[in-house]
């Protein structure tokens, strides 16, 4: 080879990183190993490529048999009312109890240890506990969507309260890890302590004659208060408490709520009637211009993004084409001390049949500091690298039905996020492309 040819290719594989590493953007040469210097005609760049994206309604997240209970309710100001509720069976701590002769009631609480909460836990909060009167079903009672059957006329237990999610208390002299304790009035009672002895004799027995209980959230009425509990249900503190005397003692028993009890949460966004009008119209009555300008997303089984990129069927007839790299950025659009943004957003395949595809994007193999999708305080973004996703689009590997953006763990998790749109005044939702045109 001449010394003309190889100055040439330095030259142009020189050029192609001078490029590359000039660019303001921080994006790296993934790809670029894969080119000869010879084939090279053009580096392209770009960030203005239409990127079509909308919000929808999600049907619903599954709930049954989970560790955390949440519970409350919160008024958004955008995303209007969620409340959430909890149905769980309790068991009996011995096979068979007995109560001694005469048992007389004394007290009793239902206690379930902290985990967390999301939304103003400064206001007032009001929850009631009730019997069930339909047995909970593994196979039935699996989503938030789901509900059951419990007496409304009597309630068991009631509180108004401030949470306090993050403060230890004090009972019985005692210092107690930061917990819920709703006090349980004489119903619950007749319906165990004064329980014929053939329905303590075994859980199969206790559980015919009582068949769980609810937890129930009065519904906040006002805009920018309330909130959602995390609780802890499979811990070994979480139980009902009873305390009670007979002829001969004073004595405590515990009910068991543990990872032996079926159980389910209940997510209701009462239909987005007192949501943003942006919002509704864009998911209620799917109008998804709308998403150019701003875009909703919400755990607990409310709403996803979906995001498609039609430049990619264009590229398809183009010249062969090599992505170095692709990172999405999507900016928070509504910063707010009480509905704190997600830790991370998540993002998974469209499947042909327009469901959520259960498996993660080729990008994601690479690990989580690859792939990103975690918040940045600073700069109120989060950001996603999707080459290789992009490149098997482009190459007809892989449909271009678009992804789906959610809050992961969206069945443990009350979080929400407001996301600024392709066409924002301001720091609109972008996808940075940084690419090769190959000569073949």
């Amino acid at each position: 080879m001449d010394a003309s040819r190889i100055i040439q290719r330095f030259f142009l594989f020189f050029l192609v990183v001078l490029i590359a590493v000039s660019c303001k953007k921080d994006l790296s040469l993934i790809g670029i190993d894969l080119v000869d210097p010879d084939e090279l005609i053009k580096m392209g760049y770009t960030d203005t490529v239409r990127i079509q994206a909308y919000s929808v309604a999600e049907d619903s997240v599954r709930t049954n048999g989970l560790s955390i209970a949440m519970v409350g309710s919160m008024n958004d100001p955008v995303f209007g009312r969620t409340t959430a509720n909890w149905f769980s069976q309790i068991r009996l701590s011995k096979e068979p109890t007995n109560f001694g002769a005469f048992p007389r009631f004394d007290s009793a609480f239902l206690i379930l240890p902290y985990s967390g909460s999301y939304g103003d836990t400064l206001s007032n909060m009001t929850l009631r506990v009730y019997e069930l009167t339909e047995d909970i079903i593994d196979s039935v009672h699996t989503h938030s969507n789901h509900t059951i059957a419990y007496n409304t006329d009597i309630a068991l237990g009631e509180l108004t309260f401030t949470p306090r999610p993050a403060d230890s208390s004090y009972f019985n002299g005692k210092k107690q890890t930061p917990t819920l304790r709703i006090p349980l009035n004489s119903k619950f009672a007749l319906k165990t302590l004064f329980a014929d002895t053939s329905h303590l004799s075994s859980n199969t027995r206790f559980l015919e004659h009582f068949k769980g209980l609810a937890l129930i959230a009065e519904p906040q009425q006002s805009i920018g208060n309330g909130a959602i509990l995390k609780l802890k249900v499979t811990a070994g503190s979480s139980k009902i408490e009873l305390y009670y005397h007979n002829e001969t003692d004073t004595s405590t028993y515990a009910f068991g709520i543990n990872s032996d009890c079926r159980r389910f949460n209940q997510y209701n966004h009462d239909g987005y009637l007192g949501a943003s009008p942006m919002l509704t119209q864009q998911v209620i009555d799917t109008n998804i211009v709308l998403g150019d300008q701003l875009l909703f997303v919400q755990a607990m089984g409310g709403i996803r993004i979906k995001l498609r990129f039609p430049f990619a069927d264009e590229w398809k007839t183009k010249q062969n084409i090599v992505v170095n790299d692709a990172q999405l950025i999507l900016t928070n659009a509504s910063a707010s001390p009480v509905f704190s943004p997600p830790s991370s957003l998540a993002l998974y395949p469209v499947a042909d049949d327009g469901t959520l595809y259960p498996f993660q994007l080729p990008d994601a193999d690479e690990g989580s500091d690859y792939f990103d999708g975690k918040y940045n305080k600073s700069s109120r973004t989060y950001r996603f690298r999707i080459s290789r996703y992009l490149q098997q689009v482009i190459n007809g590997d892989r449909n271009n039905k678009g992804l789906f953006l959610i809050i992961p763990g969206s069945s443990l998790t009350s979080d929400r996020l407001v996301i600024n749109g392709f066409n924002a005044p301001q720091s609109g939702i972008r996808l940075f492309v940084k690419y090769t045109i190959i000569e073949q």
